[in-house]
């Protein structure tokens, strides 16, 4: 028989935790191994029921969430959800949770009845059996391995604007926050960012990224023209799109794969108009959104990277793509941009040492 994933849940609300419950115990793949009141019952109980996944809200009596995240993240390293608001607030503590090793969250429904909170249970389970197969931060190991050559299909750049298409879900806040300071002031092409989050966590997370990099980076919005040296972050809630004449074009249709915004729209629009003067990079991630989208971009005449499995949180995106024959390269997060800027410098034949 299959082993179940193993499950511990800590809320202060009871109704909460009945709620939780009653997700798990839905699913036969999983199994609710304990729940706890608090964050220091949660810390103590994790040694004794060793689960597979974590589930953390943030406002509990005697440990919050984001103090009893730092001690399992020190104490026993494992994959951690944490449960927060839809409200600024909530966003600002999810990306701190992040940064500290947070796998994943998941943003409670803005109404407060019943109906409403079982509304999110298919993305709970879907997050609960994501960050199950999650790499925890500590127990990490980069591969150190030479940049492949570049795919022999590979056309040069031509004139005009050139693009640069991140898609990224779970572990990409830190992942982006990785690799976006080394960007440098001078890159030539414009960059968007695909990042799966609800509406009120895309502009914080966008201001976040930007603290740190060496250029502009900013949450998207209706007519934004593309420049090279800058980057945007498609808002919460909304598909992103490229115009003709490279506006950003936003809209809300149906949720792609679960998610709004998709990276799969974005790329399906950019890879006609930018043909080889496109790249797109999947980046770590839950489910397979962007393996369409990349296959398009390949077959346009782009170029195709992909975050390798040994520095993604999770591997679900880039080994979707990977899978679909979309990716040219597969590469250690720390390799990406340095090979991006050899590429959009025009300099591929330089080895990256």
């Amino acid at each position: 028989m299959e082993k179940k994933i193993k499950v511990l849940i800590a809320d202060d609300s009871p109704f909460i935790r009945h709620i939780l419950a009653d997700f798990i115990a839905s699913d036969p793949q999983m199994e609710l191994v304990a729940g706890a009141k608090n964050g220091r019952e949660a810390v103590e109980l994790i040694p004794r029921f060793q689960p597979d996944v974590v589930t953390l809200d943030y406002e509990m009596p005697f440990l919050d969430g984001l103090s009893a995240l730092r001690k399992i993240m020190d104490q026993n390293p494992l994959p951690v959800i944490m449960i927060s608001s839809h409200t600024r607030e909530g966003a600002q503590v999810t990306l701190d949770a992040l940064e500290i090793g947070a796998v994943d969250f998941l943003a409670k429904p803005e109404g407060k009845g019943p109906l409403e909170l079982y509304r999110v249970r298919e993305e709970f389970l879907r997050k609960v059996r994501g960050a199950a197969g999650a790499i925890p931060r500590e127990d990490k190991s980069s591969e150190v391995r030479e940049t492949p050559d570049k795919p022999v299909h590979w056309k040069p750049f031509t004139h005009g604007l050139k693009l640069v298409v991140i898609a990224t879900s779970s572990g990409g806040p830190r992942a982006l926050q990785a690799i976006l300071p080394q960007v440098p002031p001078d890159i030539p092409a414009a960059i968007i960012i695909v990042q799966h989050m609800p509406a009120a966590f895309t502009g914080p997370l966008a201001k976040r990224l930007n603290r740190e990099a060496q250029i502009p980076i900013r949450e998207a919005v209706e007519g934004d023209i593309l420049r090279p040296g800058q980057a945007l972050v498609a808002p919460g809630d909304h598909h992103l799109t490229i115009s003709k004449r490279y506006k950003i074009e936003l809209n809300r249709k149906n949720p792609l794969w679960g998610v709004r915004p998709a990276a799969d729209f974005t790329f399906l629009s950019a890879a006609p108009l930018f043909q080889e003067n496109l790249v797109g990079v999947v980046l770590t991630g839950m489910g397979r959104d962007g393996s369409n989208g990349l296959s398009q971009v390949k077959k346009s005449g782009g170029r195709t990277l992909v975050q390798d499995e040994s520095t993604s949180t999770v591997f679900g995106m880039p080994r979707s793509a990977i899978n679909a024959g979309a990716a040219d390269l597969v590469l250690p997060l720390e390799k990406i941009i340095p090979f991006l800027d050899n590429m959009l410098n025009f300099r591929e034949e330089v080895e990256n040492r």
